[in-house]
């Protein structure tokens, strides 16, 4: 099976497990007392129900559709839900098939009437509740034919990356231990049908009106379980994701309150192709099968609002910049990620929080990511791939994977962890634009970024596409920039906590490896990481003669460079101009000068008020 198939295979295997099941206020906290209220609150069942399921009336609406079976039809005792047993669901036309079976179904307050009208082209102009509750259990869905079906639509979507994979789901089945829809409305219907339109635009309009179409109070569904294989040529695979709860609530239209997952999992056996040994004179297709599995505690998203973009999207039209308060892409939480290969874990995260929920049309007010203990295992990554590199597979004089795994190992690098937060926001009433930076890598360093510039505010924007607010006029956004942009300020500071070592004794190690085919790098090999951190320092200060020609207050900033290379502890870049630095000062253009000429190096380091500075670490140079 190719690497093509198999990252395919692992990536939809990957989002199956890891992202909620569908998603307005902050996401909880896993194991929160709120996250059991949710799921508990979905339990409870409506105080009593009126008439009887009319599944045969609802068979007569599915006509040449669908069609439900089932073994026996009874009124539940204590609540009066009509119950049906050993369901079955079977889609009907040229190629019928079973869409999933359940043990036992109870319905509270189901409307087929009003169903049956709206599918009869009725009713379209009414909002129609169809139903209080439905309830399943023991539910199995085989998902074989959509699977292929969406695996066939990726191909043809991407036929350069799939020319190289051909793979068929032999088999992908889903099994839910229980399902709970509760509330479900349909709106009116409104959308309009258009002769000869574009076909790609014709199935944007129709899944925007459809998304449109109705809301959901709530749902949930516990023990869910997809079981996969797949097969490319003679070999095969197999996949398997699932999760302990997923809930929705609040699906109104397009938005979406909230969605919450807990206890995701998924595993699978993929055949990786070998690398044929060097000098193979025929080499034979081998594979080996990798064991990957992953984990996550608990994801969320919330806050999505989706209605006023999909309401133009029925419609096939571009929203105007006028329409300000367009969509939110909400807010999303993930909790206790781990990814494995072969048993070996390789990547997790403690915590991952995004938000991109504040937008003026198109337009992003504010995205903060923010992530909190992850890690990255390079050791054991290389570990799995050399298990897999057949003896003699490198290149003669180059490092085998064992030679570079132990490399990075003694020098520090073969595990990479930290925490971290960026942040862009844009004061759509000021044109104030804020990009913040700050993070913390384990054992080798920490660094901070600030930079403020101005950008066009919204109100400047709006003029620029014009009356319809949905033609851009470029030259008119040009000169709005020139007249706008400028640069602020900002600061950068890097602090060693134990990179300049690991770089340097990784130099070293390279110095051993390669011998005597490379005159400098051989000097290092006896070295020590300070030898080598003092040489890169020597190094630059014989370089800054040219530097400091063209920027004479340029010497003491190196200095402080070659200090930190040596010493260490913080080396900062400040940005901090008397007034905000403007396109026309980067430019030299002026109406009144003539032609425009660039300034000068060290004319634009007095314009931004460059300084840099280094700060030894904590009681260097005490005796």
């Amino acid at each position: 099976m190719s690497w093509v198939a198999n990252v395919r295979a692992f990536a939809l295997a990957s989002l199956l497990a890891v992202a909620p099941v569908l998603p307005s206020a902050p996401a909880p906290a896993p194991a929160n007392v709120s996250v059991d209220a949710q799921f508990a609150a979905i339990e409870k069942r409506p105080a009593a129900t009126g008439a009887a399921f009319d599944v045969e009336g609802l068979n007569a609406a599915l006509t040449g559709i669908a069609r439900i079976s089932f073994d026996s039809s009874s009124r539940d005792a204590e609540t009066g839900a009509t119950k049906l047993s050993n369901l079955r669901v079977d889609s009907l036309g040229e190629q019928p098939s079973t869409l999933f079976t359940a043990k036992e179904m109870l319905v509270w307050n189901a409307d087929v009437a009003a169903l049956k009208s709206r599918m009869n082209g009725q009713r379209l102009g009414d909002t129609l509740r169809l139903f209080d509750r439905i309830e399943l259990s023991g539910v199995n869905i085989d998902l074989t034919r959509y699977t292929n079906a969406v695996n066939d639509a990726m191909s043809e979507a991407l036929p350069e990356a799939s020319a190289a994979a051909n793979i068929t789901y032999a088999s992908s089945k889903m099994t839910v231990g229980r399902v709970i829809f509760s509330g479900f409305t349909l709106h009116p219907w409104t959308l309009e049908e258009t002769e000869g339109q574009d076909e790609g635009l014709a199935a944007i309009r129709l899944l925007s009106a459809l998304a449109r179409s109705f809301s959901l109070d709530k749902s949930a569904a516990f023990d869910v379980r997809l079981d996969q294989s797949l097969v490319e040529g003679s070999a095969s695979g197999s996949l398997s994701s699932g999760s302990a709860r997923q809930l929705i609530e609040g699906y109104d239209r397009g938005d979406v309150a909230s969605m919450i997952q807990t206890g995701a999992t998924f595993s699978g056996a993929l055949p990786v192709p070998l690398l044929p040994a060097r000098g193979d004179s025929a080499p034979t297709v081998r594979s080996e099968p990798v064991e990957i599995s992953g984990a996550s505690a608990y994801s969320a998203i919330s806050g999505i609002r989706l209605s006023k973009l999909l309401a133009y999207g029925e419609r096939g039209e571009m929203p105007p910049i006028t329409e300000r308060n367009l969509f939110s892409l909400g807010t999303y939480a993930l909790e206790g990620l781990k990814l494995d290969l072969d048993g070996n874990p390789y990547f997790e995260i403690g915590a991952l929080n995004i938000s991109a929920d504040q937008f003026a049309w198109f337009l992003p007010e504010r995205i903060s990511i923010r992530h909190q203990d992850v890690a990255f295992d390079i050791d054991s990554l290389m570990a799995w791939a050399a298990e897999l590199e057949p003896e003699g597979a490198s290149e003669a004089g180059a490092p085998s994977i064992q030679e570079i795994a132990g490399i990075l190992d003694r020098t520090g690098l073969g595990r990479l962890s930290g925490d971290g937060e960026l942040s862009l926001t844009w004061n759509s009433k000021t044109g104030a634009t804020r990009l913040s930076n700050q993070s913390v890598s384990d054992n080798l360093y920490t660094d901070n970024t600030r930079f403020e510039m101005t950008l066009p505010s919204y109100a400047d924007l709006v003029p620029a596409f014009g009356k319809d607010g949905k033609t851009p006029n470029d030259a008119v956004l040009q000169k709005l920039f020139q007249d706008t942009f400028s640069i602020v300020g900002g600061e950068y500071s890097f602090t060693d906590t134990g990179v300049l070592n690991a770089v340097a004794a990784l130099t070293i190690e390279i110095a051993k490896m390669s011998g005597e085919d490379d005159a400098m790098l051989a000097n290092f090999a006896q070295g020590t990481p300070d030898t080598v951190r003092m040489f890169a320092s020597g190094m630059l200060m014989f370089a800054s003669g040219a530097v400091t020609q063209e920027v004479p207050d340029a010497l003491p900033w190196l200095t402080g460079l070659s200090q930190f290379i040596t010493a260490g502890g913080t080396f900062s870049i400040k940005i901090a101009p008397e007034r905000p630095v403007t396109l026309a000062d980067l430019t030299g253009a002026d109406a009144s000068a003539g032609m425009a000429q660039a300034p000068a190096p060290a004319e634009l380091v007095s314009r931004f008020g460059l300084s840099m500075t280094h700060t030894p670490p904590a009681g260097y140079g005490s005796p």
